[in-house]
């Protein structure tokens, strides 16, 4: 093991409440070993992972001490971890590159440097965020555009952003599509056990919407919950389900249920277990992700390979991940996406014409392809 060439990632998001970064992070971690047999990964930390979820092949590194997140010392604790804890251990133990999967990386390092830029969302949807965040970040990323020696992104979309905004050099963007969870199946293929212990422990009720994300401003959910409340109340289904944490204007779209008079229609969950979720999907009628803007849209593709068809905006990467298997909305407001969920629960060809189309998209976006994709930039970056 000795021998091997020494690659650090930035796993911070694996030990949060998942998310979709988190994820991401995860599923490269348990291929890359087996891709790049020349290659030793550390999985750099700051609070230990559960023993049950380190990826085989993978070292996990704590630094530092967790101080919690949306804590006033949390703002400090961040740039701390990752411009002193990160850089010691780096040059310490001779790591020869650093994989910064969420945006930010070190202003300073001895070793060679890849950073994954999800999106452009701050800028781009500037209403959605804080000042201070909004500062932070573009900072942040133009940091990273100018230090890394190389930038990956999740979509094209993504990276024509850099590109027109930034005025990044696209021959330092390398485009790699996230894969699908192996747990995601269609509603048939789990265990009816599972299926009944998730609606039990989550309370869904026979038929719903389903949303997946963080509520935030940025989702564009009071147009869905203006849509779903128009065929809620013609009958073609019971409630809208959203499963996320709270972000930025997440109180306004509470009161907002209460304001169309939806209240009792609405079921927020909060932050959904990894376990849970599958079949969270498997059991909805149908996924309505109207989001304003998304570096990548994983909901969408998660939604695909449980059988049950989308509906998305047609903004940013939404309708490159989509494809022909969802249907794409063209302003997604409420109006909008009313009829095109009149048009799915209403119409069974179309249903399972889309539910058919969606299950074969997402056989084309694989975790060990995505891997194998970073380990030829890794390799590409350390000559």
């Amino acid at each position: 093991m000795s021998g091997r060439i020494r690659i650090a990632l930035d796993a911070r998001r694996a030990v949060r409440r998942m998310t979709g970064i988190g994820r991401y992070v995860l599923h490269l971690a348990r291929y890359l070993p087996g891709l790049g047999p020349e290659f030793r990964f550390d999985l750099l930390v700051d609070r230990p992972l559960p023993s049950d979820m380190l990826p085989e092949g993978c070292r996990q590194v704590v630094l530092g001490r967790y101080v919690g997140d949306g804590t006033p010392a949390a703002r400090f604790y961040s740039p701390f971890w990752l411009n002193i804890c990160v850089p010691r251990y780096l040059a310490q133990e001779g790591v020869a590159l650093f994989h910064g999967t969420n945006f930010v990386i070190p202003l300073r390092t001895e070793c060679k440097v890849v950073a994954t830029l999800h999106d452009l969302a701050f800028i781009r949807i500037p209403h959605a965020y804080g000042p201070l965040y909004k500062r932070y970040m573009k900072m942040q990323v133009k940091m990273s555009l100018n230090r890394a020696d190389a930038v990956i992104t999740g979509s094209v979309a993504a990276k024509k952003d850099l590109i027109d905004i930034l005025k990044a050099d696209p021959s330092r963007i390398t485009v790699i599509y996230h894969g699908v969870g192996e747990e995601f199946k269609e509603r048939g293929a789990h265990d009816e056990r599972y299926l009944k212990d998730v609606r039990s422990r989550l309370e869904l009720p026979h038929r719903y919407i389903l949303y997946v994300g963080v509520i935030e401003a940025k989702k564009n959910i009071p147009s869905l919950l203006r849509g779903g409340g128009e065929v809620i109340r013609s009958g073609l289904s019971d409630a809208v389900v959203l499963a996320g944490r709270d972000g930025l204007g997440a109180g306004a779209i509470r009161r907002f249920t209460k304001e169309i008079g939806l209240a009792e229609r609405v079921r927020f969950l909060g932050y959904v277990p990894q376990e849970l979720l599958p079949g969270l999907y498997a059991l909805a009628q149908v996924v309505v992700f109207p989001s304003l803007y998304e570096g990548f849209g994983m909901p969408v593709l998660e939604s695909m390979a449980s059988g049950v068809p989308a509906i998305v905006s047609g903004f940013s990467s939404l309708p490159e991940v989509g494809g022909d298997a969802a249907i794409v909305l063209k302003v997604a407001d409420g109006e909008e996406i009313a009829e095109a969920l009149r048009r799915l629960l209403s119409d069974n060809a179309l249903y399972e014409e889309l539910r058919s189309r969606g299950l074969a998209r997402a056989k084309q976006f694989s975790w060990k392809e995505s891997a194998a994709k970073h380990i030829a930039v890794y390799r590409r970056v350390l000559g």
